[in-house]
């Protein structure tokens, strides 16, 4: 038993762990076969003429159109800080070089490209985050269903990782998906984890809970509490034998892989208001596109990223450095801590108005806060940071009141607007 489980205690969080956490932000991207249908990545399964023909679509997977460095480009200047990238998805398609495992790979079609090693190559160009998708289910391999076959598909599966943990240099997470497809059997994840922890001791490791489980803790050895399309709440960790992250995995509309028919777009206000929502909490915000048949990424999700890194951009200590407060704010608003600093997250400022205009409905106005903090020195908009807003404190109640101005422009940005709160 851990200290901290016999203390009742928090434990402390593994520096690979505290890292991830800082990450705040990522970009999750599903690509493979499935992408030329159009139809998401789970055609295989919803289609049975689809299923009969689909080993076809490796003939005609050419990637002709796949930058890897164009596309890691855009997840940084989005506000990402690490992308998650399948290599092999539950089609069983991967896009590396199997090394004789099989020919279903990448390698064996007209790209005749690793394309993994080429996304690995510009995680490391550009500075960001190289976290590897693997899936476990797989309805591609014979092994997988296959009657007294179980073993030589674990078999399998770990030799394919262990592909992906020596080949790509340092590896900083492995994300596994698709045990909760097969919650009767033995995964033996004891072999798979400690293979990875054998040749990439520092990567954290994901493994999906699936919506149905969202939040739930797995197996001890995995470092992040998944919440696949469910907003992240807070945890208790007093008295767990180990420190957990959590990350939130979103898409841009309805599928993980493109539809290219799939119009339900979510805008950028409301990928602001998920990734505001994972922060809060302490939470990763890991957000889906999914490249073209071709590997490009399509409009809509290029300006998409565009705009949030806009917003991203005006004060990443907020997003990244800043974890959960104590302090209690009204209504949706909230405050993280970095050091001596609070950044208070306002909710739905309105534009100003005039003796003409009616402001209507807003959260502008007084703001009151309640909790521990040291003298307040100085309160500003972090978007107009010489705009100071007036405050008052008093340190013996543990209040703390501001004036919240209006916007100067549009009715609100993204939902939010961020106060930066100096301390002494």
């Amino acid at each position: 038993m851990s200290h901290a489980a016999a203390t009742g205690t928090i434990p402390t969080p593994l520096p690979r762990i505290r890292a991830f956490e800082r990450l705040g932000f990522g970009m999750f991207v599903h690509w493979g076969l499935y992408s030329q249908l159009g139809q998401g990545e789970w055609v295989w399964t919803y289609h049975e003429s689809v299923r009969r023909d689909y080993g076809r679509l490796q003939q005609t997977f050419t990637a002709a159109d796949f930058d890897a460095r164009a596309l890691v480009h855009a997840a940084k200047a989005a506000g990402m800080r690490y992308v998650c990238h399948t290599t092999r998805h539950h089609e069983g398609f991967s896009l590396f070089d199997t090394r004789g495992l099989n020919t279903y790979d990448s390698m064996h079609s007209p790209a005749g490209r690793d394309l993994v090693a080429e996304f690995c190559a510009a995680c490391e160009a550009e500075g960001m985050g190289k976290y590897l998708y693997h899936t476990t289910l797989d309805w591609w391999h014979p092994d997988f269903d296959g009657p007294g076959r179980w073993d030589a598909y674990l078999d399998y599966l770990n030799r394919s990782v262990e592909i992906l943990c020596t080949r790509y240099g340092r590896i900083d997470g492995l994300w596994f998906d698709g045990n909760w497809s097969r919650r009767d059997r033995d995964w033996k994840e004891d072999a798979l984890y400690a293979l990875i922890r054998r040749h990439q001791p520092d990567a954290i490791i994901v493994n999906n809970s699936s919506t149905g489980a969202l939040g739930a803790d797995g197996h001890p050895e995995v470092d992040v509490r998944t919440f696949e399309q469910g907003r992240p709440k807070p945890y208790d960790h007093r008295g767990k034998a180990k420190y957990k992250a959590a990350e939130m995995c979103d898409t841009v509309n309805s599928h993980w892989g493109i539809g290219a028919n799939d119009l339900s777009h979510k805008s950028p206000a409301q990928i602001i208001d998920r990734l505001v929502a994972s922060r809060r909490v302490g939470a990763n915000y890991l957000l889906n596109v999914g490249p073209t048949a071709t590997g490009a990424l399509p409009g809509y999700e290029r300006e998409l990223l565009a705009l949030v890194g806009r917003w991203a951009a005006l004060c990443p200590a907020a997003l990244y450095d800043a974890v959960p407060s104590e302090l209690i704010c009204r209504g949706q608003d909230f405050a993280l801590r970095d050091g001596s600093t609070w950044y208070y997250f306002c909710h739905n400022l309105p534009i100003h108005g005039n003796s003409h205009l009616l402001e209507g409905d807003s959260g502008a106005g007084l703001k009151a806060v309640s909790g521990a903090l040291p003298a307040v020195r100085r309160i500003a908009w972090v978007d107009r940071p010489d705009e100071v807003l007036e405050f008052s404190q008093d340190q013996t109640k543990g209040w703390l009141t501001f004036q919240a101005t209006p916007y100067p422009y549009g009715t609100h940005l993204a939902g939010w607007r961020i106060a930066r709160i100096d301390c002494a």
